[in-house]
């Protein structure tokens, strides 16, 4: 409100800020599983969501780190 009680109707530069906030509070608040009307576990049980790239690179991590070392060859 202005000094005169009337409401005061933020230009369009403070409309697209608080607009920006929002949807980042929003977003962020979702990431954090905040979110009460959404069910987080029907994606996180989900396996078909899951990011193929970082399962398979997590399965080869996981077995390089159990590869038994071994000497490396001699290069002449």
């Amino acid at each position: 409100e202005d000094e005169e009680g009337e409401e005061r109707i933020p230009d369009a530069a403070e409309q697209e800020l608080l607009r920006l906030e929002f949807t980042t509070r929003m977003y962020q608040s979702f990431l954090e599983g905040q979110d009460g009307d959404f069910d987080y576990s029907q994606v996180d049980e989900n396996p078909d969501l899951d990011n193929l790239d970082i399962v398979s690179r997590d399965l080869e991590d996981r077995y390089f780190d159990e590869e038994e070392p071994s000497e490396a060859p001699q290069l002449d």
